[in-house]
């Protein structure tokens, strides 16, 4: 617990990590306002009328449709997390401090797994908390020009639901980007490396193999935030399964990166 919660301490205090969750701050502060103010005037039916207006309490998230005001935020959550995974695990060889680190836990695989455990924990809580900031802004728009008629117990359970599903995935983000900012020792590899693979390569399978298109990272990702199936594959699998698939996934990318890091001279890469 010592070694968890001393990695925890070191991602908070990395600069980039502070950077962008006050910028996410003051995007939720912007949205808050900006709902407020195109809310302002508007009759009820009017506001029904505008699909998806966040001052209708209901459309923050539409069950039975998997959709809501909440999907605005969770690609850039997934970014979000997956950005700050990877600084968080480059700087340490950027710094040239990993040695030092080793020398006060010399146990690699323990050391590696505190650093992505205290990733994903640090991702999830605070993706859950910019997403509870997110609706509270816009609580002034359904107080004082919208509505929360239809708001039940369902209501707030299918929220909570997504919320902490959103979490996860972005949890998830941390820890591949963290896995292979470590594989290779360096955060642009970690961005450049899952650029390329969903724009280009994943674009280029779904141009020439599009029966491939549910295996890949961008559809299961999509499939697993949403809860539902693609239409815009050829075939679809449920949610079940591209969770699964996913996980498959991240297993593969951590296990290269644990082996990768418990073999490789640390000395001669720093």
């Amino acid at each position: 617990m010592n070694l968890l919660t001393t990695e925890m301490r070191r991602a908070l205090h990395r600069r980039a990590v502070r950077v962008m969750i006050a910028i996410a701050l003051v995007g939720c502060g912007f949205a808050g306002i900006v709902a407020y103010l195109a809310s302002r005037g508007k009759t009820i039916a009017r506001l029904r009328l505008d699909e998806g207006n966040p001052a209708v309490m209901t459309n923050w998230w539409i069950a039975d449709d998997h959709v809501g005001v909440l999907s605005v935020g969770m690609f850039f959550l997934f970014l979000g997390g997956f950005f700050a995974g990877a600084t968080v695990a480059g700087a340490e060889w950027r710094a040239g401090t990993i040695t030092t680190v080793l020398t006060w836990e010399p146990r690699r695989l323990r050391l590696h797994s505190a650093r992505l455990t205290s990733g994903a924990v640090l991702a999830f809580v605070i993706s859950f908390g910019l997403q509870v900031i997110f609706l509270a802004s816009l609580v002034p728009a359904v107080v004082f020009n919208g509505t929360a008629e239809g708001v039940d117990g369902s209501f707030w359970l299918n929220l909570a639901v997504v919320v902490a599903r959103t979490s996860v995935i972005t949890a998830a983000a941390a820890i591949l980007a963290m896995s292979l900012a470590t594989a290779a020792r360096n955060t642009a590899f970690a961005v450049i490396a899952m650029f390329a693979w969903i724009v280009v390569i994943e674009g280029l399978i779904r141009t020439l193999k599009p029966s491939l298109s549910s295996w890949l990272w961008g559809e299961t990702v999509t499939t697993v935030m949403s809860w539902s199936r693609l239409d815009t594959v050829e075939i679809a699998r449920g949610p079940l399964m591209s969770a699964v698939t996913l996980a498959a996934y991240l297993a593969v990318i951590i296990g290269g990166a644990a082996i990768s890091f418990q073999r490789r001279d640390i000395a001669a890469g720093s």
